[in-house]
């Protein structure tokens, strides 16, 4: 069968990334990517599916012109005329309700992964255009509604899939646990256009001076918005995720890092606008806070609160919470058998 996953987020690669490798190397499927040129997507793209043949799509400059003229209307068309010319049979996305629309004009399934119905515009082109939407425990499961037991981050931060690496905060001259990782989103997306930009920057004077900073700065333009001693990041970064694990706490404007700090078993906090029923199960958990920006430096001052090690806070999740990535692949196997 001839499957199209289309990629328009960083998060999407790593979603995927794992479920893609398997049918890749399967002899009864041909994969392939579509990927919105978007930031430093296409670099990641290239560095993390080096075996699949990736077409870029289309892009997002971040104006809001572009998110509604190219990233939609003009990538409906391109997309239209990809799907026709290579016959795909199948698409798979994260509320791609593009690649639906055109998957729907050639009378062809797709599924869709979501965990943000408080997106609830997203969420009405999903519904019209997706024949399954996979998504947490955050809504009923129905027809359309296919619920699995975990947070969509857990597809690649498993301890099956993630095995952290002590040596890659060394490469930065970090000491484990003795620094602070923050995240700084751009408001650059409809998600964020009404959070205002530069939330970490607005308190970031206040954070103690003696704490080791590294940033994760999306828009590089405002580096002089933040202290000097702080280490910026050049993306993409290689191993993100074990920088992340090894932080004494990690901050983010942006709802996904702050999800995937917390499943690491790091101390997050998240200091953007959005509620988010996706977050509240990590709250629940314990490892995640959602604070207003001018109370993150108190609470970090006065940071003092203990849960399980880390190791056993994800065999924790581990042992209660779905594979996502093999949910993924029962789910696209099970539709291709109806075919």
């Amino acid at each position: 069968m001839r499957i199209l996953f289309d990629i328009s987020h960083p998060a999407h690669i790593n979603f995927f990334k794992f479920a893609i490798e398997k049918l890749n190397s399967e002899d009864d499927h041909h994969i392939f990517v579509t990927c919105l040129r978007r930031g430093n997507l296409p670099s990641i793209v290239k560095r993390e599916l080096k075996s699949i043949d990736v077409t870029y799509i289309s892009r997002h400059r971040g104006s809001v012109i572009s998110i509604i003229f190219e990233a939609n209307i003009l990538k409906f068309f391109k997309l239209l005329f990809f799907v026709f010319s290579n016959k795909i049979d199948f698409g798979v996305s994260v509320g791609s309700f593009i690649l639906g629309a055109t998957l729907k004009l050639r009378n062809k399934p797709n599924i869709q992964f979501d965990d943000d119905p408080e997106s609830s515009q997203n969420l009405f082109f999903e519904k019209i255009t997706a024949d399954e939407i996979h998504i947490p425990p955050i809504l009923d499961e129905t027809k359309q509604f296919i619920i699995f037991n975990a947070l969509k981050e857990w597809a690649y931060l498993s301890p099956k899939y993630f095995k952290p690496n002590i040596k890659i905060p060394a490469s930065y001259g970090l000491v484990p646990y003795e620094y602070l990782f923050i995240r700084e989103v751009s408001s650059g997306s409809l998600n964020y256009m009404d959070q205002g930009s530069y939330t970490i920057a607005s308190f970031s004077e206040k954070l103690n001076k003696d704490l080791t900073v590294i940033l994760s700065l999306e828009d590089k333009s405002k580096r002089h918005l933040y202290p000097t001693e702080w280490i910026i990041l050049e993306e993409p970064v290689n191993d993100i995720h074990s920088l992340m694990y090894y932080s004494k706490i990690l901050i983010s404007s942006g709802d996904s890092m702050a999800r995937e700090g917390s499943m690491l078993g790091c101390p997050s906090i998240y200091c953007g606008k959005r509620k988010m029923k996706a977050n509240n199960i990590m709250v629940n958990e314990g490892s995640l806070f959602h604070l207003k920006p001018k109370d993150v430096p108190d609470f970090i001052s006065d940071f003092n609160i203990s849960f399980l090690s880390q190791k056993d806070f994800r065999a924790n999740l581990k042992n209660k919470w779905d594979d996502v990535t093999e949910h993924i692949l029962k789910s696209i196997n099970r539709i291709v058998k109806k075919k």
